[in-house]
């Protein structure tokens, strides 16, 4: 069974992919694929990268913790969980790539 996502936006937050949040704080990627204080400008990099047409509202808050602040909406085209997944891979190669 296939789903439409046309016209459809992904929330993303910074603190998804954090290594530092817990689970319960709001971390939804696994550690394994987590990094050290990921920032707006990286994650709308990476959504570029993978064509998402991301769009920064940097005013908003995250509803578990309002001292972060900014979040990206990104196109959908397959389900949230599997864009996370996909940002956070590519955002895993690149800190990783800057650092050697």
């Amino acid at each position: 069974m296939s789903r439409e996502y046309r016209g459809k936006r992904v929330v993303i937050y910074p603190v998804y992919f954090d290594y530092g949040r817990s689970r319960s704080k709001g971390r939804r990627v696994p550690r394994s694929l987590a990094v050290q204080n990921p920032s707006i400008d990286e994650i709308v990099s990476i959504a570029l990268e993978l064509g998402l047409n991301p769009e920064v509202v940097k005013e908003a808050k995250y509803p578990r913790d309002p001292t972060s602040k900014g979040r990206v909406l990104v196109d959908k085209y397959i389900s949230k969980h599997k864009t996370i997944l996909l940002i956070a891979k590519t955002l895993r190669e690149k800190k990783a790539k800057s650092t050697k």
